[in-house]
């Protein structure tokens, strides 16, 4: 009704412009006192209306002033056309609201870790020499297999037989001097006894006799050291393994103390595996569990290991945990120092929600999702990815399990957006 009310005021003022162009300001119908006069009509009488100027000029122009009228009367009723459609459209626009598909997220059955490892072999022992002389044979090669105490090689070590010899024979010589000692205590003593004898050559006596007996036990400990020098001359192996490394050959000068080895036992069964698990995955890790061994080498088999020990800290350095796993290889086919991958699964992890990939936004700020609230209002809520599994996000931050997550969003979603979410039964008709 306004519209109209307006339209009919334009026209008014558009005639009364056109008048006033055509009879001046004095003579307009307008400002005539019978305002009652139709506009457009006029109550000049012939005689006037033939003699004056301006209705003579009023005539010639009466055609053009008819179009200019119907020119501004359709310009009105378009505007006015033009007008009630816009008003029609946003009243429509703004009744219209958006219907969307919502998902929950879920929680996370499990979780994958999949970290790198290297095989190391359960006991790793360097052979050196403890005492020194030449090689004179070694009895296994690299990669032979050894008991406990077998002879890996043996040393020619002519000066420790030599001070093995005067060792004993010095031991010989003063055990005799021992028993001359005693043999002079025990008649002084007993010569004191009778009064025969001073007590001070008693006491010499007795203290010969107990120079000679220290002497004696020290011979006897130079005897058993050498002896055991003797016994370095046989290189043996420690434990029941593999010989990993020969750094000597016949007639090599063996130093006792030089730091150089000269073989190199593994014990290959089992095999300790040393992995570093992420500081954000460290509390998951538990004494026990297993973890899947693959290695390139068998790209179609996987091994099972499992926890035997962690470090029980975070290594500043690499913002992880060292833990320790342990592998079965009475076969000898897995070989220390190789490179392997443990996979971990985490079976009771809640940390972590799944939602659809086709839920995500890509954002300026980052990865975001369309969260609708029970208003019916959009929020644009910022996540963070945790893995990427291709149809599926695992999403560590940002969201819970009752919150709306619009499905395909589209790209025109904004914050505070009023959305009607699409029931389930009609999701279903669409979809037939």
């Amino acid at each position: 009704m306004q519209s109209l009310v307006f339209l009919w005021f334009q026209l008014q003022m558009t005639q009364r412009y056109l008048r006033e162009r055509t009879f001046g300001p004095a003579q307009s119908p307008a400002n005539s006192a019978n305002l009652n006069t139709p506009i457009g009509r006029c109550n000049l009488d012939k005689a006037q209306y033939s003699n004056t100027p301006a209705l003579h000029h009023s005539a010639r122009m009466d055609s053009s002033t008819k179009r200019l009228v119907r020119t501004g009367l359709y310009i009105a009723i378009a505007a006015f056309v033009q007008q009630a459609r816009c008003s029609q459209l946003e009243s429509l626009t703004s009744d219209v609201q958006a219907i969307v598909s919502v998902v929950h997220p879920e929680k996370s059955g499990a979780t994958t870790l999949q970290v790198p490892g290297q095989l190391s072999a359960y006991t790793d022992a360097p052979i050196y020499a403890q005492t020194s002389g030449y090689l004179k044979s070694w009895y296994f090669d690299i990669g032979a297999k050894v008991k406990a105490n077998d002879i890996l090689g043996e040393i020619d070590t002519p000066e420790v037989d030599q001070a093995l010899a005067q060792a004993k024979a010095q031991l010989q010589v003063d055990q005799s001097a021992l028993a001359l000692a005693q043999v002079t205590y025990r008649r002084y003593q007993l010569l004191f006894v009778q009064a025969v004898l001073d007590a001070q050559t008693r006491d010499t006596a007795a203290d010969t006799y107990e120079e000679d007996q220290a002497k004696v036990a020290t011979d006897e400990a130079n005897i058993e050291r050498l002896n055991a020098l003797e016994a370095f001359k046989l290189l043996r192996a420690p434990f029941d393994g593999i010989v990993t490394a020969r750094d000597i050959d016949v007639g090599a000068y063996v130093a006792n103390g030089s730091g150089s080895q000269l073989f190199r036992v593994a014990r290959t069964s089992p095999l300790r595996i040393y992995v570093n698990v992420p500081q954000r995955d460290a509390q998951l890790v538990k004494i026990g569990m297993e973890g899947e061994l693959s290695l390139p080498q068998f790209p179609n088999r996987t091994f099972q290991a499992h926890v035997t020990n962690t470090a029980e800290v975070v290594d500043p350095a690499s913002r992880s945990l060292l833990t320790e796993l342990q592998i079965p290889n009475e076969s000898g086919e897995l070989l220390p120092g190789a490179y392997a991958e443990i996979t971990f699964k985490f079976t009771d992890d809640s940390r972590f929600l799944t939602i659809p990939e086709n839920t995500l936004l890509f954002r300026r700020e980052g990865p975001a999702v369309g969260v609708v609230h029970p208003d019916g209002k959009v929020e644009l809520r910022k996540i963070t990815i945790n893995r990427d599994y291709g149809d599926m996000l695992e999403v560590s931050e940002g969201l819970s399990t009752s919150d709306q997550v619009i499905l395909d969003p589209s790209d025109s979603l904004t914050d505070g957006m009023s959305v009607r979410i699409r029931e389930p039964g009609s999701l279903q008709a669409s979809a037939r």
